[in-house]
């Protein structure tokens, strides 16, 4: 596993050439002849408004072995949703701009796969705006938060044989 000074150097670098690296490592890598099955990564589905903050969050839930997806809007999260298998945990700002809040994507999520873990994130709201308008079960973390703080609650709610 890499060290967050690594990380940290890969994002002061730039995304497109921290993807570049990860792609050159992949084709290197010979496969044996029988290799064992690989085990799928769990899928995140993150859901933020802000370009930087969400390929920043989808960079380092792949750097800590989930298969994270990004999307920047209410109205793409709810094709995403419709259109793909059920994700291992859903992270969303409540707060997306424009269109239906973070706390509506959850609740039409749910109605998809009832028992979807979530995960809210946002610098504006509040504890009692959580426990008034988040689905049951979920989970908020207030921004800023550390990525060790996002990763705690992911195993939390995936758990730790998953990852």
């Amino acid at each position: 596993m890499r060290s967050n000074s690594e990380i940290d150097g890969d994002i002061k670098r730039g995304i497109s050439e921290h993807r570049s690296s990860h792609v050159v490592r992949v084709s290197l890598i010979e496969m044996p002849e029988a290799a064992p099955e690989a085990v799928s990564a769990p899928r995140v589905l993150v859901i933020e408004d802000e370009r930087d903050v969400c390929e920043l969050l989808t960079e380092f839930l792949a750097d800590n072995g989930f298969d994270a997806v990004c999307v920047e809007s209410d109205e793409r999260a709810y094709q995403v949703l419709r259109q793909s298998p059920p994700f291992a945990c859903i992270v969303v700002d409540v707060n997306l701009g424009r269109g239906t809040t973070g706390y509506d994507v959850a609740r039409y999520a749910r109605q998809l796969a009832p028992q979807a873990p979530v995960i809210y994130v946002s610098g504006q709201t509040s504890q009692a705006s959580f426990r008034a308008n988040g689905v049951a079960g979920s989970l908020f973390l207030p921004k800023p938060f550390t990525g060790a703080e996002l990763l705690h609650r992911l195993r939390m709610l995936v758990g730790d044989n998953d990852v």
